[in-house]
């Protein structure tokens, strides 16, 4: 028999995690196929209702393999259990849950945990977070398995345990040559009456309001991929049609009728044909000109100030990613600046986060802040909670430069208190869309529509027209209905000619 070896060693650490939770450890992941006798843990504070075992997955789904309950595991230095029995398959993780108490742990430069807020085990496959870096003190021994057992009839070369049932065992009148679950219906077993050549139960194809048997469809064709388009055609079609063949129906929505006018009459007498919907010039509109307008949309950081220089892994605020890990710090009112691009006309934040003590999450005060008009300015000061998405809105939006986040309570290196940011992002509002003057002489104005294409908007202009300086492509052009006040079309200039 050989060594198993598991789980990234049980001593002594700095820290302590898992009350409440499952947390299954990535480091050193199990070496062979075997029986675990032998756990070792070293316990950060008292345990009870303490469970080790194995773990298999991938990704962020794990299930438990095998595992036992051992109970209460006291503090103080490493705890050995023998003679246990723990099934374990090479690439196997060790794992552990406990109800209350925590195992010691570090939170940084092992391979990481995954953890699941209660008791997974028995509870089959499920999801986990990510703890980037983190370990904890747990260990597991034992020895690989070659007893071989033989069955009655199975050959003595084949372990026991990896049985080859298509191989071995075959019910009574279906040939040897036959792999027992792999039997093919429609060619070994048929009711009676039915041809060999049919499918069991010759099903009829149905297509419109016709019912086409299989009859008359080539051997070569396998049943239940038939090619309409290609084999069967009802009575009337063309062999050269492909059955179905789609026809383009266009859809023309949004027709524009002044009030008054029967819904049957398109306004303006507009030219419908294949080349689109044309509405010929007319003076039921006016030209305008606006800002172009910003759309609302949330914006992750582009870079951070540590002033204080106490925060550990700031990059990960702004990651876009709540499984890669967090910044933290264990300095009360530890401030962290967070800065966009450009300076963003903002109208809330969004932020994700928590607080633990001694490795058991919290919800913390914090403090948050923005900068503009040269000053910072508050925005949230008090509890939010933890591991959850939490908006914070400014009482009126602001072209902000920066903002900043920090944590009101008393945090310590030891015992550790610390705060922690997985996420933070801005909130940019609309903006632009302001009207910056109306061209009142504009005349002979039209709005042309190809299919699949975007409307094109021509008008004229007195040359001599000084609010002809605005129509530059920096600004949008609307043309609004004079009766409805609805604008149906706007855009940026494409081109402008003087036929002077």
């Amino acid at each position: 028999m050989g060594e198993i070896d598991i789980g990234p060693g049980a001593i002594e650490r700095s820290s302590g995690y898992g009350e409440g939770r499952t947390v299954i450890d990535l480091t050193n992941p199990a070496n062979d196929t075997g029986v675990l006798d032998t756990v070792e843990v070293w316990a950060y504070s008292n345990i009870t209702g303490f469970k080790i075992g194995t773990f298999s997955g991938s990704g962020t789904s794990y299930d438990d393999r095998d595992y036992a309950t051992i109970g209460s595991v006291s503090a103080g230095s490493k705890r050995t259990f023998t003679g246990l029995s723990i099934d374990v398959v090479t690439g196997d993780f060790l794992g552990v849950y406990c109800a209350t108490g925590n195992v010691m742990q570090i939170p940084a430069g092992y391979s990481g945990c995954y953890r699941y807020n209660a008791d997974a085990f028995g509870s089959g496959s499920l999801t986990y977070s990510l703890l980037s870096g983190d370990s904890i003190s747990i260990y597991g021994t034992g020895a690989t398995t070659t007893v071989t057992i033989s069955p009655s009839g199975i050959a003595p070369t084949l372990a026991f345990g990896t049985p080859k049932i298509n191989q071995n065992i075959l019910p009574s009148g279906i040939a040897s040559t036959l792999a027992f679950g792999t039997a093919k219906l429609n060619q070994n077993i048929l009711p009676g009456g039915i041809a060999s050549t049919s499918g069991v139960g010759s099903p009829t194809l149905s297509f419109g309001g016709f019912t086409i048997a299989p009859s008359g469809i080539a051997p070569t064709t396998a049943f239940g991929t038939p090619k309409l388009n290609q084999n069967i055609l009802p009575i009337g079609i063309a062999s050269i049609s492909g059955v179905g063949s789609p026809t383009i129906t266009a859809i023309i929505h949004g027709v524009i009728q002044p009030s008054g006018i029967a819904p049957t009459t398109a306004f303006g007498t507009p030219i419908i044909s294949v080349a689109g919907l044309h509405i010929p010039p007319q003076s039921k509109y006016i030209v305008e000109l606006h800002s172009p307008i910003s759309h609302e949309r949330w914006v992750i950081p582009a870079s951070h100030n540590d002033p204080s220089n106490a925060w550990d892994y700031e990059t990960r605020v702004y990651d876009s990613s709540l499984t890669s890990g967090s910044a933290y710090t264990t300095t009360t009112n530890a401030k962290l600046e967070l800065i966009p691009a450009n300076p963003l006309y903002t109208s809330k934040l969004s932020i994700y986060g928590g607080a633990t003590n001694n490795g058991t999450p919290y919800n913390p005060n914090i403090v948050l802040d923005v900068h503009y008009s040269g000053a910072w300015h508050n925005v949230y000061t008090g509890i939010i909670q933890r591991d959850t998405w939490v908006e914070k809105t400014l009482t009126t939006p602001q072209t902000i430069e920066k903002a900043r986040i920090s944590c009101s309570d008393t945090l310590s290196l030891s015992p550790e208190v610390r705060f922690y940011l997985t996420e933070f992002w801005f909130f940019s509002a609309t903006t632009g869309g302001e009207l910056l003057s109306i061209l009142e002489n504009a005349h002979a104005i039209s709005i042309e529509q190809t299919l699949n294409t975007a409307p094109v908007i021509t008008c004229s202009l007195p040359a001599d027209d000084d609010k002809s300086v605005l129509l530059t492509r920096a600004n949008e052009v609307w043309i609004r209905d004079i009766v409805t006040g609805d604008v149906i079309a706007s855009g940026i200039l494409d081109e402008r000619v003087d036929t002077r």
